[in-house]
């Protein structure tokens, strides 16, 4: 189940060194070639006194030579181009340690913390509209007041963060590990809660659940209530289908079978 959740990365972003590269490697190799044949132009010899089968000779040889040059020089810039774009690419995809990060009242509208490290970081008031926290760690961070609007939170790790009063309205909270996390008058309507434990969640009330817009259950393990009536955490296992499908852009066929797949499974 996890894995089929996976293969719904974030879209892909164009890497700018590639578009560069192509425009600017053709370039390079249109003027080294010009160049090339530049000096070669001045130095040819008289061939009104050659003969055909010399001229001919003169030709091929120049002709051979040309074209090894142009395809060392071709073989070198490319490597180089690859070298370049293999480190940018290694660099990028390295996991940032912002453990510990104070970004007390920050706009991070739009930011990209896929796969970082932001756990007892300070996010408290932090303004994170479009933010991706795809797979971040987030234990222990505080997002008090937080808005995480809309938020892509998949795989992200919320143990023990405290997101009293944060908005986390729309957010996708799908296969999020939230065990000790505060959710204290978090505001969760229109968030996607699917295939997640939420037993061990502090403070998370069932009126929080039954909020107009209410947040979107299925196969969720929520916490026992043994004073409060009982919310249905499969209540939208007909629309999460659709849901799926929308959000991942995804054929509904393939959202119906994750659906399908996650009623197999059983919270201990």
């Amino acid at each position: 189940m996890w894995e089929r959740f996976k293969q719904w990365p974030p879209k892909i972003k164009i890497n700018k060194w590639w578009v560069i590269g192509a425009i600017a490697t053709p370039v390079f190799l249109w003027m080294v070639w010009w160049l090339w044949l530049l000096p070669d132009s001045r130095l040819q010899p008289d061939y009104g006194r050659l003969s055909h089968n010399e001229r001919a000779t003169l030709a091929h040889q120049h002709r051979k030579t040309l074209i090894s040059g142009i395809g060392t020089i071709a073989a070198v810039v490319g490597g180089v181009f690859l070298l370049l774009n293999f480190r940018i690419a290694t660099r990028n995809a390295e996991t940032a340690d912002l453990s510990g990060t104070d970004f007390y009242g920050a706009d991070l509208n739009g930011a990209d913390f896929c796969g970082a490290n932001l756990s007892g970081a300070n996010l408290s008031e932090a303004n994170l509209n479009g933010a991706s926290l795809n797979g971040a760690n987030l234990s222990g961070a505080r997002l008090r007041y937080a808005n995480l609007s809309g938020v892509d939170l998949r795989y992200a790790n919320l143990s023990g963060a405290d997101l009293r009063y944060a908005n986390l309205s729309g957010a996708d909270l799908n296969c999020t590990l939230l065990s000790d996390a505060s959710l204290s008058d978090a505001n969760l309507s229109d968030a996607l809660l699917f295939f997640i434990n939420s037993r061990e969640v502090l403070n998370l009330e069932p009126f929080q659940l039954e909020a107009k817009p209410s947040p979107f259950l299925y196969n969720v393990a929520l916490p026992a209530y043994s004073h409060q009536p009982a919310v249905n955490p499969n209540r939208d296992c007909d629309r999460i289908p659709q849901l799926l499908s929308t959000r991942y852009d995804i054929l509904l066929e393939e959202a119906q079978e994750i659906v399908d797949e996650a009623r197999q499974h059983q919270w201990d």
